[in-house]
């Protein structure tokens, strides 16, 4: 079964995806004791969605640099992952799939995925994260979760642009045009900005949305 594609990524990235049907801490307790840490005090189903996505962190970065993946992957301001040193990457978690993406930080300056299952928003979700352009671009584009969809790019997008600002990128700041080819492009709309549009994939495969938002 696939969520996460290659077609997806940058020619240079490296991923890992998996699939789960509970809670369980193997990739938690497996973890190093700075990470673990991290998450000590909270439930089980945190530990579980956290230690699986630093596991799939771990082995996407091994399969870049070719060599074992030892360093802890910390955390920074607002929970950014703290990666090793000359990669970007950017992990997800959402019930049943855990995912991760990495990738050299001299090709591409930063990079964000999301997933999110396959199924409508809570009721009045989307027209608090919807611009009205986006609202009508969306009734008329025939896309399949159409609303879920907006939201996991707008989550990829915020993903790739807080490292490099660090700063706070709100779902009205940043305007989303999605196309049937499964691709879109969000269009930044604060300033100052390093970048005024962010370039992205998306699929809906398997029972779940997925979306990647790479700088170059």
């Amino acid at each position: 079964m696939t969520v996460l594609t290659k077609a997806m990524l940058p020619a240079h990235a490296s991923f890992h995806q998996m699939w789960t049907t509970g809670d369980s801490l193997d990739h938690y307790h497996a973890l190093d004791p700075a990470e673990r840490n991290l998450v000590a005090g909270a439930v089980d189903a945190r530990k579980a969605e956290f230690g699986d996505a630093r596991w799939c962190a771990h082995r996407a970065i091994e399969e870049l640099t070719g060599r074992p993946s030892a360093r802890p992957i910390l955390r920074g301001e607002r929970g950014m992952p703290l990666w090793p040193n000359q990669i970007t990457g950017s992990m997800t978690h959402t019930r049943g799939f855990r995912a991760a993406v990495v990738a050299p930080r001299l090709l591409v300056r930063s990079i964000g995925v999301d997933a999110e299952v396959a199924e409508p928003l809570p009721e009045g979700v989307l027209e608090s994260i919807a611009s009205p352009r986006e609202l009508a671009t969306l009734g008329s584009a025939g896309l399949a979760c159409a609303d879920r969809l907006l939201f996991c790019a707008k989550e990829a997008t915020y993903k790739a642009w807080y490292p490099l600002t660090g700063r706070w990128l709100g779902f009205e700041d940043a305007d989303i045009d999605l196309r049937p080819d499964g691709t879109f492009v969000s269009y930044i709309l604060v300033r100052p900005t390093p970048v005024h549009f962010i370039e992205g994939h998306w699929t809906v495969e398997n029972g779940y949305v997925i979306a990647t938002a790479v700088v170059r």
